[in-house]
């Protein structure tokens, strides 16, 4: 699921929520005139002079509604100033509801108010106290906590005062504190009360806890599954006392908030009514309401069970541009199928338009579609009588970007906007491009027109509301057709040039704008961080700003013990940057220290953990020739456990598949160290880690190959991070090495038939996305570099006919061209999802200088050789005796 927290600030850059404007403030009231007032952002900090806080203990928390909050900050803070303890409290109105909106954190929803008591005596003095002077005041349920006493607003957990992290082996930061025993463990903050190891809860009541948890039944209905969860109230499949499947949404008290103050609870009672309304004027055009009713401090509807999948999920099943060889039959059928659903849309909109409503968030998972291709409408959470709309709930890309103008003035228009954006959807989901620069919609045409023409009616209807560009700033696609290789050059100078104004060398938190990945793991790193850009920029042959540099070179060493130490989100790979921009004795500090970074001994895979690391010291070894690096490079991969399920453990928890975190990432670094020392046994074992991945593997097609990034996981990926790109790139240079290298043991299929049904995976033109490694960008470089290293014309072709589709995404701007990173919501410079991936990408594909890691295969006669016979030009315009 998308954390909708990181639009909320900026609607050009993922940017972290507490960046927002408080809105209208929070007073605490008079305070102690010897007490500090510290303002951080989101949270307003308060502390008695000489006040220090101990590492660990019960945190008190105060929930509050959005209309009462004012008045119980008021309480709180007089009754911390009287006990002397430091607190604090969300600094404005516009954060409350940024906490407490639908979408927000459900770990730290609810948490108004949080107390920092010293001990435990303290905790239960001053929670008995605040249970008294909030008596009868409600607030949402915190669910990280434990409610105290009768209290319906004050509750505790134990966790940690002081701000600890940690970094995993798959780089993320990770909240830790002090055991017991003084020994950091992690601080999980999961939307559950948990204690760590040893700690037992002093404060608990049986009876309310009890209360507290409810039935798995409710109202007679039995508990089948969980469909989604959020600060709103979770969405769920029951049965009836019949037997009958029915589905119940769930409004939490005093949560879920948009922007005008209104909470689950009236939005709930406000949809029942719609639905009764609707299926009264029109049954069937509306899930029959059955049932409204209230459990503990919740309340609950109670729905018909509309029997289908969502547009999106019949979309992805269904749409041939999703396939590896769609044919122009396969076409025809699936743009009969999609006007056909949009008929019926269109139909049911006319309908409710017809009794007075209108159905405001036109989405694609507000739409069903049976297993007959018939429609439904659902979720009539946003719909509301025509002349009288008081709010917009939408969503980006089929919210009309005026809504409330439209809906003053013609508020059909809104639902007429989303069934036009949905009809996009059906073709392709660029509506973020598009919104941004109308020309994408030019290139999507032509490149479906490849295959087959789109239909006039359904283009039409997908494009309604789509003006044309002022002005062409792209190619057109045309003379991308006739001078791919020209056009592509052009769009990697404007890439880079767009780049480099991107920088903000003095910003906080990183210099290049990032995505969500990179505030999660470290705006240094190479994946999502600086030294991912100046690798693109300098690879692009860009000057880099030396203060820039300088920037990374300081802050990465003075973090180096505390990052973590592989390539693509640790220090290793920074370090490898640092050394290419010469800064040669730092990048020499950093690589010791990422070489004895506990993590490689528990942590295996290539993004954070000791095959990222070997490989770093590799690149550095190819680079000085000094042998120190050769041997703790080998003495890091020596480490790793033989034993595949030894090794799994040391894996990623969450995507245990693929190159970033998974064995293709481990096979590489024993790739590269093979190359290195000869060792015929290290060759032996990355191509048993490659046979070993095949438990992630399903054929898709009678050619093709993807694989699941876990068991758990129904997905199945080809891109590079995981899935066929990422596998490919590793094995491709395992049989450009040994063509005749074999698996061996029981697998599918063998070496070279799953390469090339890899390669063949990775031939699809329509990815969601256009970056590095979970986009187009990803696949399109790793086929041009499999057929360099493999001496294979036919994939450089087809890597370039899927790098014509990058200008599906192009965004221009006042400098150059920009990138929409993952998830494909805001502008991103970073290498993993974002521009300097895209700019990597667009280098690999039109120079043919070795690709970051391909230095390491230079002594290998497949990488470089010709990619066509002597006389004649080779793919990027020379002639095969300058290539050699």
């Amino acid at each position: 699921m998308i954390d909708m927290s990181y639009l909320v600030a900026d609607g050009d850059f993922y940017t972290s929520w507490d960046t927002v404007d408080p809105g209208v403030r929070y007073h605490a009231g008079p305070m102690p005139s010897d007490w500090t007032k510290r303002d951080g952002g989101v949270w307003m900090h308060w502390a008695p002079a000489g006040f220090l806080l101990v590492e660990t203990g019960w945190k008190v928390h105060v929930s509050a509604s959005f209309a009462n909050a004012q008045p119980v900050l008021t309480v709180v803070s007089a009754v911390c100033a009287e006990s002397k303890i430091q607190f604090k409290h969300l600094a404005g109105e516009r954060t409350f509801l940024l906490m407490h909106a639908k979408h927000g954190t459900r770990v730290q929803s609810g948490k108004f108010c949080a107390i920092y008591p010293q001990t435990q005596e303290a905790a239960l003095a001053i929670m008995r106290r605040l249970e008294t002077e909030l008596a009868g005041i409600s607030g949402p349920y915190v669910l990280t906590d434990r409610r105290f006493g009768t209290s319906k607003c004050v509750s505790y957990r134990y966790g940690a005062f002081r701000e600890r992290t940690r970094i995993d082996g798959d780089g993320y930061q990770v909240h830790t504190m002090l055991g017991l025993d003084g020994q950091e463990v992690d601080d999980e903050r999961k939307p559950n009360f948990q204690l760590p190891q040893g700690v037992t809860d002093p404060f608990r009541q049986e009876t309310i806890a009890a209360k507290a948890n409810g039935p798995l039944a409710l109202h007679d209905y039995r508990f089948e599954k969980v469909l989604q969860h959020s600060n709103a109230g979770g969405a769920y499949r029951f049965r009836s006392a019949q037997d009958e499947p029915v589905f119940i949404k769930e409004a939490k008290s005093h949560n879920g908030y948009t922007e005008d103050g209104v909470d689950a609870k009236t939005r709930l009672d406000a949809e029942c009514l719609t639905l009764r309304t609707v299926h009264g004027r029109e049954p069937g055009l509306c899930p029959k309401p059955i049932e409204l009713f209230e459990h503990w401090e919740h309340r609950y509807l109670v729905t018909e069970w509309v029997p289908g999948n969502s547009l999106y999920h019949w979309m992805i099943s269904n749409n041939p541009a999703l396939n590896i060889e769609p044919t122009a039959i396969a076409f025809a059928d699936y743009h009969r199928r999609s006007l056909a659903i949009l008929d019926q849309l269109d139909a049911q909109l006319r309908r409710l338009h017809e009794i007075g409503f209108v159905f405001v968030d036109l989405s694609p998972n507000n739409v069903f579609v049976d297993d007959d291709e018939r429609v439904r409408l659902i979720d009539f959470e946003a719909a509301q009588p025509t002349r009288a709309i008081k709010a917009i709930i939408g969503t980006p890309g089929y919210l009309h970007p005026d809504a409330w103008t439209k809906a003053k003035h013609d508020p059909e228009e809104l639902d007429r906007y989303g069934l036009s954006a949905l009809a996009l959807l059906l073709l392709s989901p660029v509506h973020e491009a598009a919104e941004r620069n109308p020309q994408v919609l030019d290139h999507l045409n032509a490149d479906l027109t490849e295959f087959a023409p789109v239909p006039p009616r359904l283009w039409r209807w997908a494009t309604r509301y789509r003006k044309p560009a002022e002005q062409a700033v792209l190619p057109t696609p045309q003379s991308v057709r006739d001078d791919t290789m020209g056009s592509l050059r052009w769009l990697a100078d404007k890439t880079a040039d767009e780049l480099a104004a991107m920088a903000r060398p003095d910003h906080p938190t990183g210099v290049y704008p990032t995505n969500p990945l990179g505030y999660q793991t470290d705006t240094r790193a190479l994946a999502a961080g600086t030294a991912g850009v100046l690798c693109a920029l300098h690879r692009a042959g860009r000057t880099c700003d030396p203060a820039i540099v300088r920037r990374l070179r300081d802050e990465a060493l003075a973090a180096a013990e505390t990052s973590a130490p592989g390539l693509l989100f640790g220090s290793a790979g920074i370090a490898c940057v640092l050394a290419k921009l010469g800064e040669l004795d730092v990048a020499e500090t950093i690589l010791l220290i990422a070489a004895r970074h506990r993590l490689n001994r528990t942590a295996a895979g290539l993004g954070g953990g000791a095959a990222g690391t070997a490989l770093g010291l590799l690149i550095h070894h190819h680079r000085t020739g000094e042998q120190r690096w050769l041997e703790l490079a080998d003495q890091l991969l020596a480490r790793l456990p033989e034993d595949p399920d030894e090794l799994t453990a040391q894996l990623s928890r969450t995507t245990p598949s693929g190159l970033v975190h998974g064995r293709p990432g481990v096979a590489l670094a024993q790739y590269y160290l093979y190359r290195r020392t000869g060792d015929s046994r290290l060759f032996a074992r990355g191509l048993r880690l490659l046979r070993d991945e095949f438990i992630y593997a399903e054929p898709r097609t009678a050619h093709g190959l993807r694989f699941r990034p876990s068991q758990s996981d129904p997905r199945v990926l080809p891109y590079l991070y995981a899935g066929s790109a990422g596998y490919a790139a590793v094995l491709s240079r395992y049989l450009a090495h040994r063509p005749d290298a074999e698996f061996g043991g029981r697998v599918p299929f063998e070496a070279a038939e799953a390469l090339n049904r890899c390669l063949h995976t990775c031939s699809g033109r329509f990815p969601a996305l256009p970056g590095l490694f979970p986009g187009l960008a990803g696949l399109a470089a790793m086929l041009a570099g499999a057929g360099n290293r493999l001496g294979r014309p036919d994939l450089i072709v087809a890597a370039h006919a899927s790098a014509r589709g990058l200008f599906r995404y192009a965004v221009p701007r006042k400098i150059g061209v920009a990138w929409l990173g993952e998830p494909g919501l805001r502008l991103s410079a970073d290498l993993w999802s974002g521009s300097a991936g895209i700019l990597l990408a667009l280098c690999q594909l039109t120079d043919p200088t070795p690709f970051p890691l391909d230095i390491l295969d230079e002594e290998d006669p497949a990488a470089r050789r010709a990619t066509h016979e002597t006389g004649k030009e080779d793919c990027y315009g020379r002639s095969s005796t300058a290539a050699s």
